[in-house]
């Protein structure tokens, strides 16, 4: 499987311009994150690796809006971003989910800011569930779901208001080995699948061959401060093997990068 959506245009969907990000501690003030400069073009799957303590959840939310950088700028579609940015979603590592909400109310959630609609929302949430593989599980609780099925519900809640850019810190870090390839799988059907609003994603992780196994890019920060070392493209066909001489050689190049 070749990219779908990039195309001859490849415009830039967001962009970092020589960021920095400071946080003050009691022990004073740290630096997290350093000149951070790199780009993302519309229907790009990039991925973002880095040690632990690298800054790649603060970045994630300093493209979301969360944060605000301290130095530099965060631009979205060419101007600047202030604040959150409603055409950005986000998947938590931690799944993020109520517990006092089901499943189809977990998923409304993020779209009562954006419509009073009640017959719209119930079709979005409906849709998103049948997506993801939920259907039957609309009334169960978090309680109730294992964690795949968990980090499903935080899928549709963030594909449900149909975002331009989709960001996923560590998605797949709390889940067994067998979910977490059949999450990958499926994201990457979600991804390519052209019916799809969302075509641009961005996903932090710390293992090195999920990254290269489902990302067109790969940026590669430096332990903290967090700086770009490395900006690879990963030149191999989908469905990609670990097993294979060139995965193999990408692997070395990136742990090469981080050590």
């Amino acid at each position: 499987m070749t990219n779908p959506h990039l195309n001859q245009t490849e415009e830039t969907i967001i962009e970092m311009k020589n960021v920095s990000k400071n946080f003050m501690l009691p022990q004073g003030q740290v630096t997290v994150l350093e000149n951070i400069s790199f780009k993302a073009v519309e229907g790009e799957f990039v991925a973002i690796v880095g040690p632990s303590g690298a800054g790649k959840s603060t970045l994630l939310r300093l493209m979301n809006g969360l944060l605000a950088p301290s130095v530099g700028n965060v631009l979205y579609q060419g101007k600047e971003q202030h604040g959150i940015n409603f055409e950005s979603a986000m998947v938590f590592q931690n799944f993020g989910l109520l517990p006092w909400l089901t499943v189809a109310q977990n998923i409304e959630l993020g779209l009562e800011a954006r419509t009073k609609d009640a017959a719209l929302k119930k079709e979005k949430v409906n849709r998103y569930i049948t997506k993801v593989g939920l259907d039957g599980y609309e009334e169960a609780y978090p309680r109730e779901l294992s964690g795949g099925m968990k980090q499903r519900v935080g899928l549709a809640r963030a594909l449900a208001i149909e975002p331009s850019l989709l960001l996923m810190d560590e998605p797949f870090s709390s889940l067994d080995v067998l979910t977490s390839i059949n999450l990958r799988n499926e994201l990457l059907d979600i991804w390519s699948d052209r019916d799809n609003v969302v075509n641009t994603m961005i996903m932090v992780t710390h293992i090195i061959e999920e990254a290269i196994e489902l990302a067109d890019r790969i940026i590669i920060l430096s332990n903290r401060p967090g700086k770009v070392v490395g900006d690879i493209k990963i030149d191999l066909p989908r469905p990609r093997q670990k097993r294979d001489k060139r995965f193999i050689e990408y692997v070395d190049r990136i742990f090469s990068l981080l050590a």
